[in-house]
């Protein structure tokens, strides 16, 4: 169990005027429990009450082996495919205290379960998901130092990138190798996007038959997990000499970038960060083309908060992690994106995790 994260959970709990937090099956249970269970249409999951207590509900045919691999301190209800399910839950609540409760419920939990439980039962189930994101939106310095080295292993993969990529690959050829290499690394669940050419204006490309041509954009968005935390950068580069309209573009772009970082510091109003990048964005008319975030937040998932947007009136504090990435698409012709990891570190200074050059790259 990851006790630092769940006393974070039950504090959170109170604080958002919950009674209890049911975290269904998927990345946040196995997150908190180590604990990554069959998963069907019947209703499971774990319920930690405000208390701290904390109990799971599950269908009969998986209670033998559930009992085994969750904590002896966590009670364990089964209900039987011949029983009313939503019987057995109203008992089972009865009993922990929480009819007539408020029960936060994770991005996981099946709505058609949950509805079916709010007709027959006395209970209201809230969204409980910002809760689960915002406490792992504070990193602590072991957190931080995993996340250091897993943009080095990045980083150091787009240099071996660079001497690789030549007229006539395809974009798998390219993903592939990063992929193989950030493994060769100790790098794992490795990811790659790469857009060639017109393919580099679609900001979540997903195609990977594109061919590099002579002349041609490459825009390469990638990472890995180390020590269970995510890798996540971004670098365009032009295979032979770009156009004057290439250049001002990625000129657009870094500017954007680099003055977004530089806005970062503990307790920035984030709204600013985005609105900054895309300020200099639109000095060429651009900004409208950014039809995303400026920036997400990274950690135990590659899309965490803090997220770097207008629309998220927060500050950054200490510990936050989170990616800047501002791009100009300009959809079927070609795009640039750069993008950095940047975090709010141990210290209280800004610090961008990602080394890799910025300057436009010609290979």
């Amino acid at each position: 169990m990851n006790t630092y994260y769940m006393d974070r959970l039950v504090k959170g709990i109170g604080e958002y005027g919950f009674d209890a937090m049911l975290i269904s099956p998927g990345e946040e249970l196995n997150f908190l429990l180590d604990f990554a269970p069959t998963f069907c249409e019947r209703f499971q999951g774990l319920f930690v009450r405000k208390d701290g207590g904390m109990f799971y509900i599950c269908n009969l045919l998986y209670a033998g082996e559930f009992r085994k691999l969750l904590p002896a301190e966590i009670a364990v209800y089964p209900w039987f495919d011949g029983e009313v399910m939503t019987d057995v839950v109203r008992d089972v609540l009865r009993e922990q205290g929480l009819l007539g409760g408020t029960i936060g419920v994770n991005s996981t939990a099946q709505g058609f379960n949950l509805l079916e439980i709010m007709d027959k039962v006395d209970v209201t189930f809230k969204n409980g998901k910002p809760l689960l994101e915002n406490i792992r939106a504070v990193k602590n310095a072991e957190e931080l130092q995993a996340l250091r080295e897993s943009a080095a292993i990045a980083d150091e993969v787009f240099y071996e990138t660079v001497k690789f990529i030549r007229p006539g690959m395809t974009e798998k050829e390219i993903g592939d190798f990063m992929c193989s290499r950030m493994k060769a690394r100790g790098g794992y669940d490795t990811w790659v996007i790469v857009g060639a050419g017109e393919n580099s204006s679609y900001p979540h490309y997903a195609g990977t038959d594109g061919v590099v041509q002579e002349r041609d954009i490459v825009l390469m968005d990638f990472g890995c997990v180390f020590k269970g935390l995510y890798s996540d950068t971004t670098r365009t580069v032009f295979v032979g000499e770009p156009t004057e309209h290439q250049r001002e573009v990625y000129d657009l772009v870094k500017r954007a970038n680099e003055a977004a970082e530089d806005m970062v510091c503990l307790d920035a109003w984030i709204p600013d960060i985005d609105k900054k990048a895309r300020d200099i964005l639109d000095e060429k008319g651009y900004a409208k083309t950014l039809i995303n975030r400026v920036g997400h937040g990274i950690g135990y998932m590659i899309h965490e908060q803090p997220e770097i947007k207008q629309s998220n009136p927060g500050r950054l504090v200490k510990g936050n992690a989170f990616s800047i990435e501002p791009g100009i698409y300009l959809a079927g012709d070609f795009g640039v994106r750069i993008e950095d990891i940047v975090i709010i570190n141990e210290d209280g200074e800004r610090e961008i995790l990602n080394k890799t050059p910025k300057d436009l790259m010609i290979i």
